[in-house]
């Protein structure tokens, strides 16, 4: 056959194929590929557990307000939740008569309370100075060694790439966890003092990210809200005197208002999906991987707890 024919004949199979025609031995796709530059080849399933979460925040009461009934929910079901908390939170006020170390004293005390009412298993407290986070080596290293001790399944922290308007501290603290989880704390050789210590490099599979303005996943946390709101009203210099009865009369009128409708908490999700990497130091037991768990207690630091 000259080219020419076979040129006609594969023009006419591509009008073919686009106009949907049989006989023409060409078979229509329907699925569409996947975006440039996405590994996502379908929908993600749902997140499951239980598992073993952490909660990467900037300030003391970040996590209540942001994904508390998320939290509850994943306590109630057995997940193992571990929170990081990088600053004090000592500039959160207009009372006159406060100062910042009174204030970080104060709203450590709130955050273990809180932490305690959602069942949260540890609070650790870097106690950075409020507003003056920065997106550095040091502050990394610090998330990138957590990563690798705690070895969450799923991080929680904030959006660092919204449009409009972000707090400083959690444009940065997102901003740095999103750096540890990829590729910081997968690959060994970043801070390579953790594996001298006998940490493990680790891989996170599954991001949250709070603040979004284009959510695509979604938590139903009706069965857990008043749970999230004691845990709110626990951060009493922060609420303005609100109580445990203010929230839920608000949530009444809202109900008679528009009716009953689920209470959901919104994220955007990375889902990274790939085979998580096994190291010589880790055991695969019917299909669960664990951590060295004499590593695990050998190397946790000084820190407040729930």
């Amino acid at each position: 056959m000259s080219k020419k024919k076979d040129r006609k004949k594969l023009k006419k199979a591509r009008v073919a194929l686009a106009a949907g025609e049989e006989g023409s031995g060409v078979v229509e796709k329907t699925v569409q590929p996947p975006p440039i530059g996405s590994a996502q080849q379908e929908a993600p399933p749902p997140i499951e557990g239980p598992a073993r979460a952490m909660v990467i925040m900037a300030h003391p009461d970040d996590a209540e307000f942001v994904c508390g009934g998320t939290v509850a929910k994943w306590c109630a079901e057995g997940w193992d939740v571990f929170y990081v908390v990088v600053t004090g939170g000592d500039k959160g006020t207009h009372d006159e008569a406060m100062h910042p170390e009174k204030l970080a004293a104060i709203r450590e005390e709130e955050q273990r309370a809180a932490c305690r009412r959602l069942g949260v298993k540890e609070c650790i407290l870097l106690g950075y100075p409020d507003g003056f986070t920065v997106d550095e080596h040091e502050l990394r290293g610090q998330i990138v060694r957590l990563l690798r001790l705690y070895r969450p399944d799923v991080v929680i922290t904030w959006d660092a790439f919204r449009r409009g308007f972000n707090h400083r501290d959690h444009r940065n603290i997102g901003t740095v966890t999103a750096d540890a989880i990829y590729p910081l704390v997968r690959d060994r050789l970043f801070y390579p003092r953790d594996e001298e210590d006998g940490l493990a490099a680790h891989q996170v599979n599954e991001v949250l990210l709070v603040g979004s303005d284009d959510p695509d996943y979604t938590v139903d946390i009706t069965d857990h809200w008043l749970t999230k709101v004691d845990a709110i009203v626990c951060h009493a210099s922060q609420v303005g005197g609100r109580t445990k009865e203010d929230f839920i009369k608000q949530r009444e009128e809202a109900v008679a208002k528009d009716g009953e409708k689920p209470i959901e908490e919104k994220f955007r999700r990375w889902s990274i999906r790939r085979p998580m990497r096994q190291t010589k130091d880790e055991e695969k037991t019917d299909g669960e991987v664990k951590a060295p768990e004499t590593a695990l207690e050998r190397q946790k630091p000084q820190k407040a707890t729930a």
